[in-house]
């Protein structure tokens, strides 16, 4: 076997075991160099891919996705931003703010207690993926049915006995923080209500209500889950939170 061949083989497999690619190996002292060598940097790729992520990453990720795009957007639309309301100046404040408390940052005007990313709340993962979703979900209307509901909550070992007086306009799973939830949005009075059946194993910690002046929310501890409610400031969730735990039946 001439030298060219041998280090393609040793590129591609080093850990060939033909006895001709051994053989030219023994052979020759600068081919046993070159294998050694490739056989170091497979160990060291193998190590880099075997490195889990940090927890977190893909809520990172989504959120900063969302934040350039409505960057993009503005920048776009800046021209006229004299003319912009003050709800939407709110809104791209409080998803900036979101991407912060994710990061584990704390800030002055919201109105629930600062942590670490350690301490992270189940309020603020919550809020933060209803910013970092929103540009994917807004005006989404995908008619959902109880079927379609039930066939989801499945997994987190709930059904719904019937949706009467509920327009669920979408619903899936997402990856929320360390594993899935269950992410549903119903249309509320003053627009969409978004509801996040959370397993109780998550390790976040719970406050019953929050707000951030745009947006409120409430945190109901279920049987077999923790839900969560999101919704404009003057959106009466307290209904929605009723329908759904009195038609909710649980397995777990």
């Amino acid at each position: 076997m001439d030298e060219l061949e041998f280090r393609r083989r040793a590129m591609i497999q080093p850990g060939d075991q033909q006895p001709d690619f051994l053989e030219a190996a023994c052979a020759n002292p600068a081919n046993q160099r070159y294998l050694d060598e490739m056989k170091a940097l497979e160990q060291r790729i193998a190590h880099t891919m075997s490195v889990e992520p940090p927890s977190g990453l893909a809520e990172r990720i989504l959120l900063k996705q969302a934040l350039q795009q409505r960057e993009v957007k503005q920048e776009k639309t800046r021209h006229v931003a004299s003319n912009t309301s003050p709800n939407s100046h709110w809104r791209a404040v409080a998803m900036a703010a979101s991407v912060a408390f994710l990061l584990g940052v704390s800030t002055r005007w919201i109105s629930w207690p600062a942590s670490s990313e350690q301490t992270l709340s189940l309020a603020q993962v919550a809020m933060a993926h209803v910013y970092g979703e929103e540009p994917f979900i807004e005006g989404v209307d995908e008619r959902v049915n109880l079927q379609s509901i039930n066939a989801k909550m499945a997994k987190y070992g709930a059904t719904l006995s019937g949706m009467d007086g509920l327009k669920v306009t979408y619903v899936n799973h997402c990856t929320f923080y360390q594993g899935p939830a269950l992410h549903m949005v119903i249309q509320g009075k003053m627009g969409p209500v978004t509801l996040f059946l959370v397993p109780k194993h998550v390790p976040l910690s719970l406050q019953p209500s929050f707000e951030d002046g745009t947006l409120q929310g409430e945190i109901i501890q279920l049987q077999g889950a923790n839900m969560v409610l999101i919704g404009q400031m003057k959106e009466p969730l307290a209904p929605v939170a009723n329908a759904l735990q009195s038609r909710l039946h649980w397995t777990i």
